[in-house]
């Protein structure tokens, strides 16, 4: 049984954490609490069903145009929306992304309506180990999870474009002094962001169900972990988004579904009393 819960948990957690990194690319980058990350992460599965429907290609055939379709919507939010606020207060960005969050949803709402909608991924079937069971859908959660981390290491660590996301992200204005084009920088890290939720919202549209509210938890999921894990920090958001998965999925089945939202803000109320930078967090200089 608590084998079980345990492959649930990481289950969960890796939807999470694929939810977050998006979240916390974008802070890290352009220093930006975008508060409509979970509408592009909305979007992003409804354009990958939309796609599947027109075309009649497979899930992991629409996945990929999907994703490019959302990165240019994000791209294309920074630069009409956010951009313009963004050298004036933190509350102007925040007010910002907040009434984009809220625009989405209406034309999402206008163009796909409120039913819930299925997706299909066309993997059927489980696997089974002794008493444990997985199913191939909830499998694809932690292999997406796997590429997408291994993608995204290389981009920051090993490609060019990569070197400037991480000098943008330590100083901004430092950059600009060396001569990066920061402006394109941050579009770049907005399209990234944008793939990963279309690929995190094609993942829960397929488990769960898509709808045009479907991107609020997953936000609320995001920021509770990027704070836990450490606003800015990767590793953080895979950390903090497998940890409380598991907390989530234990809480449930142990004591009660109920308190489960509890315990997830009481354990980032810890991190945060005995680190108020988060788990990986690094202390501004």
């Amino acid at each position: 049984m608590l084998a079980q819960q345990l492959i649930n948990g990481l289950v969960l957690g890796s939807i999470y954490a694929l939810s977050a990194l998006g979240f916390t690319l974008i802070f890290g980058v352009a220093r930006v609490v975008n508060f409509a990350y979970g509408e592009f992460l909305m979007l992003g599965a409804f354009l990958t069903l939309t796609t599947m429907t027109i075309t009649g290609v497979d899930f992991f055939i629409a996945l990929p145009l999907a994703m490019g379709m959302t990165a240019l919507l994000s791209v294309a939010a920074y630069l009409l929306a956010i951009r313009p606020v963004m050298r004036g207060t933190d509350l102007q960005a925040l007010l910002v992304t907040t009434g984009m969050l809220y625009v989405l949803r209406e034309v999402a709402i206008l163009i796909w309506g409120t039913a819930p909608r299925q997706m299909e991924t066309g993997l059927d079937g489980a696997l089974e180990f002794g008493d444990i069971l997985i199913t191939h859908q909830r499998l694809l959660a932690v292999a997406f999870l796997l590429i997408m981390v291994t993608g995204l290491y290389a981009l920051l660590y090993k490609a060019r474009i990569g070197r400037a996301l991480r000098a943008v992200a330590q100083n901004r204005f430092g950059a600009e002094t060396i001569g990066l084009n920061v402006d394109r920088v941050i579009s770049f890290a907005f399209a990234v962001s944008g793939a990963m939720a279309c690929v995190a919202g094609s993942l829960i549209g397929a488990l769960y169900a898509t709808e045009p509210s479907m991107g609020g938890s997953p936000l609320l999921k995001a920021f509770v972990i990027v704070i836990f894990g450490g606003l800015g920090s990767v590793p953080g958001a895979i950390v903090g988004g497998l940890v409380i998965g598991l907390t989530e999925t234990l809480v449930g089945a142990y004591i009660s579904n109920a308190f489960k939202d509890v315990f997830t803000f009481l354990i980032m109320l810890a991190v945060l009393l005995w680190r108020p930078t988060g788990l990986l967090g690094v202390r501004s200089t």
